[in-house]
């Protein structure tokens, strides 16, 4: 099997090291802090989101960074702490850290014209696997404990069967990115694998060498895209703020070149309805975080 490499030019060195503090207690206010969670690897998303966090330093007059962490869990808590000011995070990890701690929904992206994207389950090209009822047996890929398209989608769609992972696969494995369980599928490392139907069609625009050698088998129903968020304890001014410049962005040159790294169209307001099916599911299908 032919393996092929995600383009690395000019890619950051980040640390994912778990055993990084940061100390909310001495923030800087003139540090803006920006999470996003790991949709796709560490050193994709600092390539796509590096325009965009130069533009909300330009937009703020003040020093953005940007904070990685290996699971959706570890962002969750860090905007519940308010170490950080401003995530981009799954869909999952917001219906949780509105529940539990009251973050609030800021915007969505628009992508090619759609607001909303949907769980799609892939394989290899060549595989004799059509359907829902083929992979059974079979290597899968989750992304995160937490993720919707990477993982809940699928709990809740094998309990329409009356099954679950453990007695429906051969054997699981978390790739904690959208991307890694992709090139997992693709390199032979899993028979399948579900995703993030936008980090597939992202794939397909920059590595369609890649995607040409998988194929969906299974898709989700659809929700709102993965939102930007901010903590509970951020005042309307600060709301308000954000959420008018990510709402402009697009009018700008440098905010439409930032959105260009991202492929999104531009952003939009939120509509919290759109959720309501991860709200369902978790609500009457079991999804435990805890699985490490």
């Amino acid at each position: 099997m032919n393996s092929v490499s995600f383009d690395t030019t000019e890619a950051i060195p980040i640390s994912l090291d778990d055993r990084e503090v940061i100390d909310n207690s001495t923030n800087n206010p003139d540090i803006f802090r920006v999470a996003v969670s790991s949709v796709i690897s560490p050193v994709e998303t600092v390539k796509g989101y590096r325009p965009l966090l130069m533009y909300l330093e330009n937009k703020l007059g003040k020093r953005v960074e940007l904070i990685q962490r290996r699971t959706y869990q570890e962002v969750n808590d860090l905007l519940e702490s308010g170490v950080i000011d401003l995530g981009f995070i799954c869909t999952l990890s917001y219906v949780e850290a509105e529940r539990k701690f009251g973050a609030q929904l800021l915007a969505i992206p628009q992508v090619n014209g759609y607001t909303h994207y949907r769980s799609i389950t892939i394989v290899r090209e060549e595989s004799d696997m059509y359907g829902l009822e083929d992979i059974e047996g079979k290597r899968f890929a989750f992304t995160d404990p937490m993720s919707f398209s990477g993982r809940a989608a699928m709990i809740g769609e094998l309990a329409r069967i009356d099954r679950t992972p453990e007695d429906m696969f051969s054997s699981i494995i978390y790739t904690y990115s959208h991307d890694n369980s992709l090139r997992a599928v693709y390199d032979g490392l899993v028979d399948a694998a579900c995703i993030d139907s936008i980090v597939f069609d992202y794939t397909a625009f920059l590595y369609p060498n890649i995607t040409d050698d998988l194929r969906i088998i299974h898709e989700s129903p659809s929700v709102g895209n993965p939102p930007a968020v901010i903590g509970p304890d951020a005042t309307e001014e600060e709301f308000n703020l954000i959420l008018e410049i990510l709402l402009e962005m697009h009018n700008s040159v440098d905010g439409r070149n930032a959105l260009d790294a991202l492929m999104f169209d531009k952003f939009v307001q939120a509509d919290n309805s759109a959720y309501n099916y991860i709200r369902n599911l978790i609500d009457t299908v079991q999804v435990d975080y805890d699985v490490e």
